[in-house]
């Protein structure tokens, strides 16, 4: 038993460190808070809209020790509307007045180190 424990501990430990060193991410948006340790890269997710939509929203809340998360959506390799930068501890929704098809939300980090819990879905658009 005692083995067993000191192997999961050394491979903790090496994870740990891997993520210090290359940087890592832990979680699945938007199902799921992602862990970052360390993170710089760029993912992006798909979201269509529906005829009975018009608006694409987005609720953030994190808490990042350190680096940043940045935030923007395009359509056909056009941005639309302005990217957002998250730092330090945030709780947003970031709403975007749209017209139905295929979007792409991007997420940007840089050397985070922290929580973020995503959440979006297309809604009808009620004001800002």
């Amino acid at each position: 038993m005692w083995r067993n424990l000191l192997v999961l501990a050394a491979i903790v430990g090496g994870v740990y460190v891997y993520g210090l060193n290359y940087g890592l991410a832990l979680g699945v948006p938007p199902f799921t808070p992602v862990y970052y340790l360390n993170h710089s890269a760029e993912k992006t997710y798909g979201v269509r809209v529906a005829g009975g939509s018009d608006a694409i929203k987005i609720k953030l809340e994190g808490n990042l020790k350190k680096g940043r998360v940045t935030l923007w959506i395009t359509r056909e390799g056009r941005k639309v509307g302005r990217p957002k930068i998250y730092k330090n501890s945030f709780r947003d929704t970031y709403k975007i007045k749209v017209k139905p098809g295929n979007y792409t939300i991007h997420v940007k980090t840089y050397e985070a180190q922290g929580m973020v819990r995503y959440d979006w879905v297309s809604t009808k658009f009620q004001g800002l």
